[in-house]
């Protein structure tokens, strides 16, 4: 089955599908090849698709995690840099839904570490340590999201910075070399910050 099929199938499954690992695969690829294609014809097949996986997300998770949150708002932010600004309403439900997770995020969000546990609703210590790879997953997005404009860079290109700065240093203290992917990813957007 080749990648386009794949995402067919996704678009057209059962609520199984609707989980945000398989949006954060699916859907920027996805919308990036409509927006290419100039057809734009899968966007409200994309919006109510993010609609399922947001409804089923805040309902399955009264305890939030770190890792799931951080996926979420990397597929809605990477979704958001390849569509279409032209088709307004529906960049702006992105941009909604991109707010809405971002401030869960950052409920418990440490000035003292500046980093996030790996629980969203608890705050870091006592037993819920510093989730490294999830901090560099919502640095990145923060980032992304504050050079897009999708948030203001006055409030959040700071805690953004301060995040990605956190975990390098946690990380590189810790010596985790098997993180590359999440923290890459975070450096390329803590780099355009600069």
């Amino acid at each position: 089955m080749g990648y386009r099929e794949y995402i067919k199938e996704c678009l057209g499954s059962d609520p199984s599908k609707n989980s945000v690992e398989e949006a954060y695969k699916v859907l920027p690829t996805m919308m990036k090849h409509d927006t290419e294609d100039g057809k734009k014809e899968n966007y409200n097949a994309i919006r109510d698709h993010f609609r399922a996986i947001d409804e089923e997300f805040y309902r399955e998770h009264q305890e939030l995690y770190l890792p799931k949150a951080a996926l979420y708002l990397l597929s809605l932010i990477d979704t958001m840099s390849v569509m279409s600004q032209e088709i307004f309403e529906h960049y702006k439900y992105f941009e909604s839904l991109y707010k809405k997770v971002l401030c869960i995020a950052l409920s418990n969000y440490s000035e003292e570490t500046c980093m996030l546990a790996d629980r969203l609703d608890v705050p870091v210590g006592g037993g819920n340590p510093p989730d490294i790879a999830g901090s560099f997953m919502i640095s990145y997005a923060i980032l992304k999201g504050c050079r897009m404009k999708a948030v203001l860079a006055e409030k959040y290109l700071g805690i953004g910075k301060a995040m990605y700065e956190a975990a390098a240093a946690m990380a590189a203290e810790e010596d985790l070399t098997g993180m590359p992917q999440e923290m890459h990813l975070a450096y390329e957007e803590y780099q355009r910050a600069l």
